[in-house]
């Protein structure tokens, strides 16, 4: 049932929530879905924090409440898309979806997951969306960095909520410093790897016009001639999501910071989309292997 207070939205996409890790900002998520009534919800990775397992886990009231909340969401109707992450790869195998299943009492039983969903605005684009650990070569090549890099940045973190409690900033992002630190960081990173270009090369060769992705921490839209690129933020840092409203619009919704928006012209075909003859070509192709 709808909350008199939920807003009817046709599209919610988070990530990177890193539940039963001791910094997510569970409440501040719980608010924003509180907040919103979607016709479908991308968990867009890193939504558990897998790797807090054995070290660190740190399950709150807060974290079974976004899970109620989702399970909520599911019952009046909401399809829910799950895309692993990282810190929740076990997700990618068999064994670690009948875990969750099991220890979250069927909440995730009518989830769809898969490494990788297109997504198709009200408008007629094609997005990808994955978290897009696939897409990074620390990940891929040298994960250990990315685990002791990981454990390390707790520390930081544990001093920036620490010290805006001793400064009486209760009301302020208690990591906004950690939010620029990490910024950063991961620029260096989707330098090395060629992030963002891989990614979006994967999309189109799915015949997408852009991507959606979490992973970096760093909540952005990119609407250029060369790349149409959102990612979700996070909810340690940032505290960011993406929502589609009923008329097409997407938001870029930030708890501590102002919205940004995409307003994309409605688009009606796969080649007006593309505007390539290369891609209508592809798609009669299909098309005609279909009914073959």
């Amino acid at each position: 049932m709808m909350s008199s207070a939920a807003q009817p939205v046709r599209t919610v996409l988070i990530s990177d929530v890193h539940l039963g890790s001791k910094h997510t900002q569970a409440s501040k998520c719980l608010q924003f879905l509180k907040a919103c009534q979607p016709e479908q919800l991308y968990l867009v990775g890193d939504f558990i924090d897998g790797w807090r397992c054995n070290h660190g886990w740190h399950w709150t009231e807060d974290c079974t409440a976004v899970m109620d909340r989702i399970e909520e969401l599911m019952q009046a109707g909401t399809r829910v898309y799950y895309t692993p992450g990282n810190h929740d790869a076990f997700l990618r195998d068999d064994r670690g979806i009948d875990h969750i299943l099991e220890r979250f009492a069927g909440k995730f039983g009518r989830v769809n997951l898969a490494n990788e969903f297109v997504f198709e605005t009200l408008r007629g684009w094609r997005f990808l969306v994955s978290h897009g650990d696939l897409f990074d070569v620390v990940e891929r090549q040298a994960q250990w960095i990315s685990k002791a890099s990981s454990f390390g940045y707790d520390s930081i973190l544990n001093l920036n909520r620490n010290t805006n409690r001793v400064i009486g900033r209760g009301h302020r992002n208690p990591y906004g410093v950690c939010a620029k630190l990490k910024s950063s960081v991961k620029s260096v990173v989707r330098m090395l790897s060629d992030y963002e270009t891989k990614m979006l090369e994967h999309a189109q060769s799915r015949l997408c016009d852009g991507a959606i992705c979490g992973h970096i921490h760093t909540p952005t839209i990119v609407n250029s001639q060369d790349a149409l690129y959102c990612n979700t933020g996070d909810w340690v840092e940032n505290c960011t999501g993406l929502i589609e409203h009923l008329d097409g619009m997407i938001e870029l919704r930030a708890v501590y910071g102002k919205s940004r928006y995409l307003d994309l012209p409605a688009r009606t075909s796969l080649s007006e989309r593309f505007n390539s003859e290369a891609v209508a070509a592809t798609v009669q192709t299909q098309m005609l292997q279909a009914t073959t």
